[in-house]
């Protein structure tokens, strides 16, 4: 049973919760801080990254484990659905991720919207893709100081341990950003260039070794469970308040109905976009724009074919920008379980194309009070309806991932340029959004304060109000570091 009093309760314990530790623990280092977390610890080490397992069985194993209330091994994809797909179909596979937990019920080639999520020890943070690029100017939030938002993202690189060029002198990825660049660098400015992309990984003799929020909390998981403790397979069930402060929460075990209180100084929800705004809904905390603007960019995949003698190891980024806002990755491809062309002989490079989507309050997460899901919480369904302009600029994108297929080489015979359902991303956002005001089109200020609230803040991908098409993690962690500053100065003892 955990200590009845915290100076701190964040519930979640991924990349942005764990920001929000140890930025709180750097500014005020007697803080009593108690992490929740409604998932197992799946691994010896705190939070430490699942590809780092060599082991693919034992990797797969663990990935399970980390699927919250459903650990149902996921089925994998068959040889109708692989043709399905290659011809740019859409295939039941692509239901059957590990971690997913809600599709709405729709067109799926229109209107699904796919979550997923995880609840282990780490949460997203030992199973992200480690990309850490960072947002151009049109993607961050217009009412924070431009210089402000550039020191936050610092704050987030140290964080993360961002590596700008993790697989350094690699030649064939060198050369084929030296192509893109001739066709795509004219006119932006030399940070936007075609470039390595920025991982939070560090080299090896190995290879690399990927950073999960281990990296994030860093010293504090040796800390003394006075000062920092993490409960595992522990779920909030309430956050308790009166008149605009928080007092505590309410926690239990998943599946039981046994609870007890925990007093908080301060409580930070971060639970990711879509658990986040179900936490605050049970709690009886339901502003306006609660679950309201969620938003994710469409993935467009295409797989090309390189003709090398030296295969490509090392991942590359074409940045968004004002006049061009897909963030492109591209990246080599396994394809040994795919069914390949007989005059596919070239080496497999995936491109993960992302797409920016209008963003539309009546787009949004409900919940059901008549339901209860694994933790006891409200059950989550999503609405979301494509717009028109989604489809002309989708229709847009999948004419350029083709060039680019042409520069890198050529679009690989067999594999049609195909649209992943829209949260196939994982980067959902705008669900607990931040605004300039209290104009009932955000939930928190732009220290991701709940608005009406002295003491409770939100955190994660959710808080993000901006159109976007960058991997949002390092965005999430900035803006994470102003709301840790915050409670930091305003609660510290003197």
């Amino acid at each position: 049973m955990a200590p009845q009093s915290k100076d701190v309760v964040i519930i979640g314990s991924g990349p942005a919760g764990s920001a929000y530790a140890r930025l709180i623990r750097r500014d005020w280092p007697e803080a009593r801080i108690l992490m929740v977390e409604a998932g197992p610890q799946i691994l010896p080490q705190t939070g430490a990254h699942l590809d780092n397992i060599v082991d693919l069985e034992e990797r797969g194993a663990l990935e399970v484990l980390a699927q919250g209330g459903d650990r149902t091994p996921r089925i994998p994809i068959n040889k109708e659905e692989w043709e399905a797909r290659r011809a740019g179909g859409f295939d039941a596979s692509q239901l059957r991720r590990s971690g997913l937990f809600i599709a709405n019920d729709a067109d799926p080639a229109e209107d699904l919207f796919a979550g997923f999520s995880a609840a282990n020890v780490g949460g997203m943070g030992t199973k992200w893709s480690t990309g850490t690029p960072t947002p151009s100017l049109t993607e961050r939030v217009p009412f924070i100081p431009a210089a402000e938002m550039q020191a936050a993202i610092a704050t987030a690189e140290m964080l993360l341990g961002t590596h700008k060029d993790p697989r350094a002198g690699d030649p064939t990825a060198i050369a084929m950003r030296e192509r893109l660049g001739a066709v795509f660098n004219p006119g932006r400015t030399p940070d936007r260039f075609v470039q390595p992309m920025p991982l939070a990984a560090t080299p090896t003799a190995d290879g690399l070794r990927y950073h999960g929020t281990d990296v994030v909390l860093g010293p504090m998981v040796d800390e003394p469970a006075e000062i920092f403790t993490i409960l595992a397979e522990t779920a909030c069930r309430r956050i308790v308040h009166e008149d605009g402060v928080v007092t505590g929460v309410e926690l239990c075990r998943p599946g039981s109905d046994d609870s007890w209180f925990v007093a908080a100084g301060t409580v930070i929800v971060a639970c990711d976009a879509l658990h986040s705004p179900q936490l605050l809904h049970a709690s009886g905390i339901r502003p306006q724009a609660l679950g309201r603007y969620i938003n994710d960019h469409y993935i467009i995949s295409q797989i090309s074919e390189m003709t090398t003698d030296v295969p490509m190891q090392a991942m590359s980024w074409i940045p968004a920008t004002e006049t061009f806002p897909f963030s492109v990755t591209i990246a080599p491809a396994s394809l040994n379980t795919m069914p390949l062309s007989p005059d596919f002989t070239g080496q497999p490079i995936g491109m993960g194309f992302f797409v920016p989507a209008d963003i539309s309050p009546d787009n949004r997460v409900l919940f059901d009070d008549t339901r209860r899901d694994w933790m006891g919480l409200p059950a989550i369904s999503i609405r979301w309806k494509q717009s028109d302009a989604d489809r002309a600029r989708l229709e847009l994108a999948k004419g350029i991932a083709r060039q680019i297929s042409g520069i890198i080489g050529r679009p690989a015979p067999g594999f049609a340029t195909i649209v992943l359902p829209v949260g196939s991303s994982l980067h959902y956002q705008g669900t607990i959004r931040m605004g300039e005001s209290d104009d009932g089109t955000s939930v928190c200020d732009r220290n991701s304060r709940v608005w009406g609230f002295d003491n409770l803040y939100v955190a994660g991908n959710g808080v993000i109000p901006t159109v976007t098409a960058t991997n949002p993690t390092l965005y999430s962690l900035a803006l994470a570091s102003f709301g840790a500053a915050e409670i930091a100065k305003a609660r510290r003892t003197h």
